[in-house]
């Protein structure tokens, strides 16, 4: 639903409509972490450098209509939250 960011350092970064921010191996594909906001994620992540830092954040909710479109989408996102957030992590520098 929301776009994929892949950093230089080879980290590849997505949410999920069930409400998953998942961080995998760019070349590998193998998942390294995953973080449950609360809701669906439709937007793609975004990053940026501070003071030498690292930081990838994403904007998580669905606004409320989703759920009641019916169908796979609604039956698996019909029990999250709707309203929106913004989620912002550190990278750990390697």
């Amino acid at each position: 639903w929301g776009g994929v960011l892949t950093t230089a350092g080879g980290l590849t970064f997505y949410g999920t409509p069930e409400g998953y921010f998942k961080a995998l191996d760019a070349k590998t594909g193998k998942e390294l972490w995953s973080f449950q906001v609360g809701t669906g994620i439709v937007a793609p992540p975004i990053t940026w450098e501070q003071d030498g830092e690292q930081y990838i954040a994403v904007s998580a909710g669905w606004g409320g209509a989703v759920p009641l479109w019916g169908g796979d989408v609604a039956k698996r996102v019909n029990y999250l939250e709707q309203g929106g957030s913004i989620w912002v992590f550190k990278l750990h520098k390697s």
